[in-house]
């Protein structure tokens, strides 16, 4: 009991350490290590965990998504009790609306949303431990981001999460959207204001996301990821005067893994500048393994997220972010 006494009050004390995070639940084991967990029999699968401390002992967090579909047998409690005792903090992805998110769809979902919502809250009381919600990313479109109703939804959801998981910081998401030829684009996240009156000043920090494929962007604006969101995490903070986080940073290796390298060597260098100007408090990456089933707006590039290859076989950027801390 003293022991576990003991590891609360440490997860608790670094609630707000640096976290580096990889999207992943599970995993089968390769040469390589970690492999595409649909590679093998679901009674080999291993959580993540268990291979991270040889992997990546800078990881310190791992991300699982929430759908509208979701399942808790998706992520047994017991599996994320073991990564918290093991030194994991687990990292909710809450995404209801997805792409479905507009005005009426939200406002005729509503109910099924809340529903949902008490269910995963409800859950999170099985967690022995802090946890990290990460509400709605990529909201702010299709109108949402100039929509009070949402701002008030989003503001009330944080307040029934805490209701029932007390210990856990909770963070809206905006998705960092506009013209990506620009590294400062103050035009286009101040449309997001409308969106942010409650709900930014209730949350526990500020989140974001970065996305850039060669499918949808050039070399230049895949190249310039890390600057953009330097900026775009120092004007969140400066704004909000809230920690930022850097919810789930995702650059496809399609057609140019020396590019996904790259783009983890910039962030790399950046992260100093990021934390003290900006208060970044974790970054998170979108996928640690290639997911040969991924689909969406990047097309084929969605596949290869990753910073392993689906087969286990580390890529150039995975040197990289050995070096994230």
């Amino acid at each position: 009991m003293i022991k576990k006494i003991i590891l609360y009050l440490t997860l608790l004390t670094n609630s707000f350490a640096f976290y580096v995070g990889v999207g992943s639940f599970s995993a089968c084991q390769s040469k390589f290590g970690s492999m595409y967990y649909k590679n093998c029999n679901f009674t080999k699968r291993q959580p993540i965990f268990s291979f991270l401390k040889k992997e990546t002992p800078n990881v310190n967090a791992i991300s699982m998504w929430i759908t509208k579909d979701w399942k808790e047998n998706w992520y047994p409690s017991e599996t994320i009790n073991k990564a918290i005792k093991n030194g994991y903090i687990p990292i909710f992805i809450f995404y209801w609306f997805g792409d479905d998110i507009s005005p009426k769809f939200v406002k005729q979902h509503k109910e099924e949303y809340f529903d949902t919502l008490i269910k995963f809250s409800k859950f999170l009381k099985k967690i022995n431990g802090p946890v990290i919600v990460i509400l709605n990313p990529e909201y702010n479109e299709n109108g949402m981001e100039k929509s009070k109703y949402f701002d008030l939804l989003q503001a009330k959801s944080i307040l029934l999460i805490k209701q029932y998981k007390p210990n856990s910081k909770v963070g809206i998401c905006l998705g960092d959207f506009g013209d990506y030829k620009k590294i400062w684009d103050t035009y286009n996240w101040n449309l997001n204001l409308p969106s942010l009156n409650y709900s930014a000043k209730l949350s526990d920090f500020i989140a974001f996301q970065e996305m850039r494929a060669l499918t949808k962007n050039s070399y230049e604006e895949v190249l310039n990821t890390p600057y953009r969101a330097l900026a775009f995490a120092t004007y969140l903070n400066k704004k909000f005067n809230k920690p930022t986080f850097l919810a789930y940073l995702a650059i496809s290796s399609y057609n140019n893994e020396k590019l996904q390298a790259k783009v983890y060597s910039i962030f790399n260098k950046l992260l100093p500048i990021f934390k003290n100007s900006a208060n970044l408090i974790g970054i998170n990456i979108f996928n640690y393994i290639d997911v040969p089933t991924h689909t969406g707006y990047f097309n084929i590039a969605e596949k290869y997220w990753g910073i392993k290859k689906q087969n286990g076989e580390k890529k150039e950027a995975f040197y990289e972010f050995l070096k994230f801390k």
